[in-house]
């Protein structure tokens, strides 16, 4: 239900793209002089020299449409963490795709998480989530509450679900860990806490009290079980190709047209 965020130094050489330009030069020669002849002389037309195109700028990517209340909804849940950090900046993944290795899971478990993923790789277009049996960018382990921390020291008490997120010097996030409990709570409960858990990995890490049917309502109602408008306007422009990693709100509302 809650988060921790904990930063974590990453450096990073960034290639250096060299772009060469050749150059083509064309020569003509012709002889200086014009031999005498009886009758005209006469020749062939000049063909015209292919012409350059030039490529123009490219133009601007067009600017996302979102709501004055998903944008400040945006602000509310995609900005700083509940636990951990204080960290008033964007963090996000950068990769394509985001795996998500799962530990202890049970059918019902499962066809909760399916439905999960479904769901946000159909609002998102830069980053897809993807569950696998190998090593993953998550790690999800369904166990008692009493195991938790010993799999996530950062743990909060009182959770029953809790997410802990590592991201390097530049706010992109380089790999996360969830813990849900296993017994004890609804299996409708632990379908709710798989779809908050799961989104506040991809870097929503806080939570809000403002609307009741959002995923990230603080109070942790078992009976929202799927996204919400406001949730996938948050989603959309997250993963939606415009936000970067440590964009502040002056640089995202740049970013924006609000509808």
């Amino acid at each position: 239900m809650t988060r921790s965020t904990a930063g974590k130094r990453i450096c990073r050489v960034l290639p250096i793209l060299l772009v060469a330009y050749a150059a083509v030069v064309a020569c003509d020669s012709s002889s200086g002089a014009t031999p005498a002849a009886s009758t005209p002389a006469t020749s062939a037309a000049p063909s015209a020299a292919p012409s350059a195109t030039t490529p123009g700028p490219t133009p601007a990517p067009a600017k996302p449409k979102i709501s004055k209340a998903g944008l400040s909804y945006f602000f509310a849940v995609a900005l700083g963490s509940e636990y951990g950090d204080k960290h008033d900046v964007v963090t996000m993944w950068t990769q394509p795709e985001v795996t998500v290795h799962v530990h202890g899971s049970t059918a019902k478990n499962k066809g909760c998480l399916d439905k999960v993923v479904s769901d946000f790789n159909a609002i998102t277009a830069t980053t897809d989530l993807k569950l696998t049996e190998t090593a993953a960018n998550i790690d999800l382990y369904f166990v008692p509450r009493s195991k938790f921390r010993s799999l996530v020291p950062g743990y909060v008490s009182g959770n029953d679900g809790y997410v802990n997120v590592h991201w390097s010097d530049y706010s992109a996030i380089t790999r996360a860990d969830i813990v849900i409990r296993s017994s004890g709570i609804s299996q409708s409960s632990r379908c709710h806490l798989i779809r908050e858990e799961l989104t506040q990995a991809m870097g929503l890490l806080q939570d809000s009290d403002r609307y009741p049917d959002s995923i990230f309502y603080e109070r942790y109602r078992t009976s929202v079980t799927r996204y919400s408008k406001l949730d996938k306007e948050v989603i959309r422009l997250l993963y939606g190709g415009v936000v970067q990693p440590g964009d502040s709100r002056k640089a995202i509302t740049k970013t924006v047209t609000v509808k």
